[in-house]
């Protein structure tokens, strides 16, 4: 197998890194992509979605060979304009003043390499498909919206986790977010504050009596808004909370949205108040046996770089659950990223070019088939 030029990786990573591309503004950096895509010999399309587009990579292989997807997504979180990467020993850092962006531009480098060398060595290959998506940090946007219908793999391989090369999540969880909404009686606060029925109150009581934080070890709970009142001078009218339910197990998740709306119901009942409820499921979580054929191929491939597989569960989503959801059966790979989401992220050059090493071990697993 062929071997990742590791200068040309690490350029290419941290001239990604220099494109601001925070979500729903990622033109910049996707147009670089489709340039060194051009060049390599990979056909691109920008598929509109929002107020960006969500855009597909294909490389034709030699036929009755599965195709195989790789994914990640082209936003970064904010602070991200003016991005400075700095090399210093093994790492790769920000100046300390903004993100780096290897989340997740550290993944499209490693896909970008791994087809730059199979087009200047011409290793023999079966299809490969890259999905890089939009909007992902703030919400799944870009694979939410996006046509399956777009792709021929069955399998996908998410690269947008945090931690050295070689961890691979296995179980990620079912998210709900809740809104309740509750309503007393508006009164005069120094008049006649009896006649009144302070929603904040009873919306303080639901609060205390929901479980909170974590759970379990497959379950945690979260108020992570309220608000409610007009002024000081009148008993509040209407309050609200928004909060989000992840569990491992869907049948764990719905018997604490049960328990959240019993809650609910029952104190604004005790209280003379009323309380109205709206729940919506935003992802599905996921669950990947060791011994599937997508994890096989991972094993398998780690193998051939000497990095030993890592199998993990996360309490967070990505693009990977809203796959498995599709029917496309997905996992989601650690890219090297560290301390992400902060102005001191970074990663170690030795997992950029192990994460290099992966993509191209995996194609070349997919086309010769395990052994």
């Amino acid at each position: 197998m062929s071997s990742i030029n590791r200068e040309r990786l690490i350029s290419t990573f941290m001239e990604l890194a220099r494109i601001s591309s925070p979500s729903w503004e990622e033109g910049k950096v996707i147009d670089f992509i489709v340039a060194y895509a051009g060049n390599i010999g990979v056909r691109s399309k920008k598929i509109p979605c929002g107020k960006s587009y969500n855009l597909l990579l294909s490389l034709k292989g030699e036929a009755g060979i599965d195709p195989v997807l790789f994914s990640g997504h082209t936003d970064t979180v904010t602070p991200c304009m003016n991005v400075k990467p700095v090399r210093v020993g093994n790492r790769i850092t920000s100046d300390g003043t903004t993100i780096l962006g290897s989340d997740d531009k550290s993944a499209i480098a490693m896909f970008l390499e791994a087809l730059h060398v199979i087009h200047e060595d011409r290793l023999p290959h079966g299809p490969v498909e890259v999905l890089l998506s939009c909007a992902e940090e703030i919400g799944l946007n870009g694979i939410k919206q996006f046509d399956m219908k777009h792709i021929s793999s069955k399998l996908a391989f998410v690269f947008d986790c945090s931690g050295p090369i070689g961890k691979i999540i296995v179980k990620a969880p079912y998210h709900l977010n809740m809104t309740l909404t509750v309503r007393g009686k508006a009164a005069h606060a120094g008049i006649e504050p009896e006649k009144g029925v302070n929603a904040i109150n009873v919306l303080s009581e639901i609060i205390t009596k929901i479980p909170s934080g974590r759970i379990d070890e497959e379950t945690t709970l979260n108020i992570g808004m309220i608000s409610g009142g007009r002024a000081t001078n009148i008993v509040a009218e209407e309050s609200k909370c928004v909060l989000e339910i992840r569990s491992i197990s869907n049948k764990k998740l719905k018997q604490y949205e049960k328990i959240v709306r019993d809650t609910a119901k029952n104190t604004a009942r005790t209280n003379k108040a009323k309380v109205s409820i709206v729940s919506a499921l935003d992802y599905s979580g996921f669950t990947i046996r060791e011994t599937e054929p997508i994890t096989l191929i991972l094993s398998s491939s780690m193998r051939k770089i000497g990095v030993k597989p890592e199998y993990c569960i996360s309490g967070g989503g990505s693009d990977t659950n809203v796959f498995n959801k599709s029917g496309v059966r997905a996992v989601n790979l650690s890219c090297g990223m560290q301390n992400v989401h902060t102005t001191s992220e970074y990663i170690s050059i030795q997992d950029l070019v192990r994460g290099g090493e992966l993509v191209l071990a995996i194609i070349d697993t997919v086309y010769k088939g395990l052994r």
